[in-house]
């Protein structure tokens, strides 16, 4: 997986995209809908194009095209804090 972070990945309807150990990663959809299921989670996710999730848990994430082809970015979530002036 670390090899495609922040590189636009395209799914087929119905295809698998596996995340292991991706807690803190943003996976965001560009175009068409994701389901996201995360290890030991009983709720899943699903997100449409131009929403994004931020995994939470590490082992296993199934991040799944649902019934049309998807385009999707994972990436390193980065926050910036602002000091106090």
């Amino acid at each position: 997986m670390a090899a495609r972070l922040n590189d636009p990945i395209y799914l087929k309807a119905r295809e698998i995209l596996p995340i292991e150990d991706g807690a803190g990663l943003e996976v965001k959809c560009l175009r068409g809908a994701l389901w996201i299921t995360q290890s030991g989670d009983h709720e899943d996710i699903i997100i449409d194009g131009g929403e994004s999730f931020v995994l939470d848990r590490q082992g296993l994430s199934l991040v799944n095209a649902l019934l049309e082809p998807a385009l999707v970015v994972v990436h390193r979530r980065t926050t910036t804090l602002r000091s106090a002036a």
